[in-house]
């Protein structure tokens, strides 16, 4: 249930809180355990006295310097930093993988400005990053804070590189259902509010900030770094140097896949929705609850639309973004997740109790997996989707499975055309299941239903509508 928390605590206790939380600036974290890290920050805010949310996360009395006369976008971080530190200013860094196209037109929306972003984006030194493989994953620990499926993110640090805030996010609908140049201004604008408040040091709500001595670690110091370096999906790395985000995510897993623990109905369910908890939030606000969904985990725990989400999980938040991160860090299966959020000027706790399967979402759209190292491949390049138009023409239902093989250029050694499947067949349903599925949804499901030395049978309709079956071993992609 949601009980209201009232107005600030006298100052005093609000001192003494952040006192008592002033060990957290002081610890060291190796530069390799991020897991380490989050843990360690985890432990020291759950041994601490609560805080004074309703001070933290309410109205902020900061007062912005001029802004800059210009925005300038940095491509040296190191310099990016000292200057952060010199001026005092927080620092806006985002991400883009060149090579992709998803996200291109907000990176451009981003870079081009405008009347909306220029002013906030002139409070903050920025700085755009386009080489994931040198990404320094001291100052962004991505395996916790960045959903890598993405070509574009943003990081809002702190002059000594605490994160403050995240902004990025898709889902299976489309590149823009989760970000807008709004949303991003009203995210901008909450952290210089947070930033320049003269409160903030005292609250000690921002982090540990990174060690950064010595050799940055990069995604091709990780773990799983030389094992998936030898598989086919590294091609591109080895033919012009480019490691893309999502190969980021199957470097991550490769350590789990060698030793054959990976659980893929556990460990897929990735950065979960507000909907994950029963909220839509509007989108161009990022904070404010538009619906509630009944029954749901924020029904329960007596959430309503009007309110304004403002910590998640001892996190302030600034953005859907940071949601999401929260639930990314948060239960695996069932568990328990503390939401404070403003109804009216009072700031109300709610405890959701997330049942187990919580996290799970949909994954087509996921290229580290369609296109990753999980799972086997279907024997053939890639699967086509059948226009309706055509549908009709050969009698194939509408809503059941129907997809055209793809072969590419060396057809006859792929297992599926070894045994029998030619390029004008339409495979109907694959082991008896007919999902309307196609493209990166087919290879998705395919790899989470299929392991390399698997049996699979294909049920086929050739062009006079005869239906047959094609029978062969799941291969491993590059195979």
């Amino acid at each position: 249930m949601a009980r209201q928390l009232g107005s600030p605590a006298r100052a005093a206790d609000h001192w003494r809180r952040a006192t008592a939380c002033g060990m957290l600036a002081r610890m060291n974290f190796a530069p390799l355990s991020m897991v380490a890290t989050a843990l360690l920050f985890v432990g020291a805010l759950a041994s601490a006295p609560e805080r004074d949310w309703a001070v933290i996360a309410g109205p902020s009395r900061s007062t912005l310097p001029q802004p800059q006369s210009k925005v300038v976008w940095r491509t040296d971080l190191a310099k990016a930093l000292e200057e952060a530190r010199a001026a005092n200013r927080p620092l806006f860094v985002t991400l883009r993988c060149l090579p992709c196209k998803q996200c291109a037109d907000f990176d451009a929306a981003v870079l081009e400005g405008g009347g909306a972003l220029d002013p906030l984006l002139a409070q903050f030194v920025t700085v755009r990053l386009t080489d994931v493989k040198a990404l320094d994953l001291r100052l962004f620990p991505v395996e916790g804070w960045q959903d890598l499926d993405l070509s574009w993110w943003g990081y809002l640090l702190s002059p000594q590189a605490q994160i403050y805030s995240i902004f990025g996010g898709k889902d299976h609908v489309s590149d823009s259902s989760r970000i807008s140049t709004a949303a991003l201004a009203k995210t901008l604008e909450r952290v210089l509010e947070h930033h320049y408040d003269p409160r903030r040091a005292e609250w000690n709500v921002d982090g540990p900030a990174p060690v950064l001595g010595g050799r940055a670690s990069t995604p091709l110091d990780l773990p799983g770094a030389a094992s998936w370096r030898k598989r086919p999906g590294a091609q591109s790395l080895a033919k012009d140097g480019c490691l893309h985000c999502h190969q980021v995510n199957e470097i991550l897993r490769q350590p789990a896949l060698d030793a054959r623990s990976f659980d893929k109905r556990r460990e897929l369910d990735m950065w979960p929705l507000p909907e994950n908890i029963g909220l839509e939030l509007e989108r161009d606000d990022g904070l404010l609850v538009k619906r509630v969904a009944p029954e749901s985990a924020a029904a329960r725990a007596g959430l309503r639309a009007g309110d304004r989400l403002a910590v998640a999980g001892e996190r302030k938040l600034f953005g859907q973004a940071d949601l999401r991160g929260v639930l990314h860090r948060g239960p695996r299966g069932a568990g328990e997740l503390e939401l404070r959020v403003w109804r009216g000027r009072e700031l109300v706790l709610a405890k959701l109790e997330l049942r187990e399967g919580w996290r799970a979402t949909l994954l087509g759209w996921r290229k580290s997996i369609a296109d990753g190292n999980i799972g086997a491949v279907p024997g053939f390049s890639w699967p086509l989707e059948i226009k309706p138009a055509e549908r009709a023409k050969r009698g194939l239902a509408a809503g059941k499975m129907a997809v055209k093989p793809w072969f590419g250029q060396n057809s006859e050694g792929l297992p599926a055309y070894v045994a029998g499947l030619r390029a004008d067949d339409v495979i109907v349903a694959v082991g008896g299941e007919s999902p309307d599925l196609a493209q990166r949804e087919f290879m998705t499901w395919f790899r989470l239903k299929y392991e390399p030395g698997d049996e699979v049978v294909l049920s086929v309709r050739n062009t006079k509508g005869a239906t047959r079956e094609v029978r062969y071993i799941a291969p491993r992609a590059g195979e």
